[in-house]
């Protein structure tokens, strides 16, 4: 194959998950199709949907399980451009190793894992996630292993991730989390403004029936809290979130039409009208009083 391996190498992901995507360029996954081609006796019909033969590309890309998932993951403007111009599966993960960014290219091998896992719990143990909840895990499951490597690499500095901190003399700081309450159906966001002092200020919480995926409602209670904040008439402000992907999001040049982008888009054009406002990344336990204003939102 004409393709520089390095680039799937070197994504931002497990070592363990890489190893999935180079089984599939090198045409080495046992799905239904590749088993019978290798004589062995088995249905040839997608064990999700059984409307269409399972190879690569409709374990992945194909199948409306796989859509679903890839919606929830926030990364379906990732792939469906590249299911119109690429002939298979194998390309797919190529084109995106050698032309996105790292990270992006990490959860989507994450994404994928996730996806391979689901189907063999389901053929193997007749057990499976529903397709939006895989979407989130994955997520979830790249996240929390970025921020332990960025926490495992800031050395010796990771205590100011950990702890709230004032801000600096003249500064606002607002703290913003958002997350879902399952017993009663809701989308929970919460957020808190405090001075340089420590000191409150306000703070805000909404809640919605049915649920976004977890990056849409990250990225809209950034956007409430940066509107609750103008509202403050507040020029000098950090606001902090523990969604490292909302963050990186802010800082990349990506464009898309989804719902995460055009509120990622949104945010962009607020902060170019207050060059004052910046965001950051901590970690949950620098965020906790967010994270219990969410808790308590839908109380």
């Amino acid at each position: 194959m004409n393709f520089n391996w390095k680039s799937l190498w070197k994504i931002s992901a497990p070592t363990r998950v890489k190893h999935l995507p180079w089984r599939i360029c090198r045409d080495c996954l046992p799905t239904r199709v590749r088993l019978r081609h290798r004589h062995v006796p088995c249905v040839l019909n997608c064990p999700f949907c059984d409307n269409d033969v399972e190879d690569d590309w409709h374990v992945f890309f194909g199948c409306l399980e796989a859509i679903s998932s890839w919606r929830a993951a926030g990364l379906y403007d990732v792939i469906v451009p590249r299911l119109h111009s690429l002939p298979d599966a194998k390309s797919v993960i190529i084109d995106i190793c050698s032309k996105e960014d790292k990270y992006l290219a990490g959860r989507v091998a994450v994404m994928i894992e996730g996806l391979w896992k689901n189907r063999n719990d389901w053929v193997w143990h007749n057990e499976k996630e529903e397709a939006t909840r895989l979407g989130w895990m994955a997520l979830h499951k790249w996240q929390e292993w970025f921020s332990a490597q960025q926490v495992h690499h800031t050395d010796g500095n990771h205590e100011n991730l950990l702890h709230w901190n004032k801000p600096s003399s003249g500064f606002f700081k607002c703290n913003v989390d958002a997350g879902f309450n399952r017993q009663v159906g809701t989308t929970n966001r919460g957020w808190c403004l405090r001075d340089d002092h420590g000191d409150f200020i306000i703070a805000g919480t909404a809640w919605d029936r049915g649920t976004l995926s977890i990056l849409e409602v990250e990225a809209l209670v950034l956007k409430e809290a940066i509107h609750g904040v103008i509202n403050q008439h507040l020029d000098y402000v950090l606001f902090e979130s523990d969604s490292q992907l909302v963050v990186q999001s802010l800082r990349s040049n990506a464009h898309g039409t989804s719902e995460f982008n055009l509120i990622i888009s949104s945010i962009k054009l607020l902060l170019l009208d207050f060059p004052h406002f910046e965001v950051k990344f901590v970690k949950r336990q620098a965020n906790l009083v967010a994270h219990t204003l969410v808790k308590a939102a839908s109380s």
